[in-house]
């Protein structure tokens, strides 16, 4: 099995170009002029530039800024779809949502990505979510860059997709701050690659359409295809497809699970193994 580092600072792991940004310590990201330069990981002065993996037959993106390739495409990618090509809109990133109540209470319903605001008379807006995949175990990253740098490189270093994960964290969220959109009837869309929506849509019971013209759906998943351009030696994302879904959809894909993880013969070994090797806490 193939456990990889797929992309370097938008290079080829393999390649040249990828070895000279390490040796030069050219950790700038490509797709996002936000930073200055890569954020993974967070800590000492090598980065990882880790934009994506190759875990088996699986091309991941692991970086939510591995979507912001081109400029942003995929915000003008929702602009055109819901909005059109004529008009046009101004992209704010990290909306907080925090309100104070009648109580004086402060309130978070957490940060949106992006809000797309329309420039004309007509006072509009979109939320925008970006979604990546993450990994297990990121320190084997640094050993594969090692390798790389040594001419000595291998084709397993260990680390796994955490894709359960990536949607917990991703779910509630959608969830919480999708019921304010609900409520306003805008647009609340999601940004995803296609590999983590057919895991999405066959793990969770959620109900979705295909969309080819916008008409006043709220909740829109914009999927997009990981595709190697071999004329540029890179890979660069495609817009595969949109799909549509509404809140109470999405709530139950949260509440009910297509095929449980964790049957109770499991749990019950997971419990007595507990009970084994650690001694209770206090005897009831």
């Amino acid at each position: 099995m193939v456990n990889i580092q797929l992309e370097a600072f938008g290079e080829i792991f393999e390649s040249e170009s990828a070895k000279s940004r390490f040796l030069n310590r050219n950790y700038k990201c490509p797709f996002d002029e936000r930073i200055e330069m890569c954020e993974k990981p967070n800590r000492g002065e090598l980065r990882y530039g880790n934009c994506s993996a190759r875990v088996g037959d699986y091309k991941r993106i692991i970086c939510p800024r591995r979507f912001y390739e081109r400029n942003y495409k995929v915000l003008n990618d929702v602009k055109n779809f819901i909005w059109g090509e004529e008009r046009r809109a101004r992209a704010y990133d990290e909306l907080r949502l925090q309100i104070r109540t009648s109580s004086g209470d402060s309130f978070n319903y957490g940060t949106i990505d992006w809000i797309l605001v329309l420039e004309d008379e007509d006072f509009d807006f979109i939320g925008v979510e970006v979604q990546a995949d993450s990994t297990t175990s990121t320190g084997k990253f640094k050993t594969g860059i090692e390798d790389l740098l040594s001419g000595q490189l291998k084709t397993n270093y260990g680390f796994g997709l955490n894709t359960l994960a990536s949607f917990k964290g991703f779910i509630p969220q959608f969830i919480f701050k999708g019921q304010l959109f609900d409520d306003w009837k805008k647009p609340y869309v999601a940004i995803m690659q296609d590999e983590l929506w057919e895991i999405f849509v066959s793990k969770f019971r959620i109900r979705y359409r295909k969309i080819r013209d916008y008409t006043t759906q709220t909740f829109l998943f914009f999927i997009y295809k990981l595709e190697y351009n071999s004329e540029r030696g890179k890979y660069e994302l495609i817009l595969d497809n949109v799909y549509s879904s509404r809140w109470i959809d999405i709530l139950f894909a949260f509440a009910v699970e297509e095929e449980l993880l964790l049957d109770y013969s499991q749990i019950k070994e997971i419990i007595k193994r507990k009970m084994e090797r650690y001694s209770p806490i206090l005897r009831l």
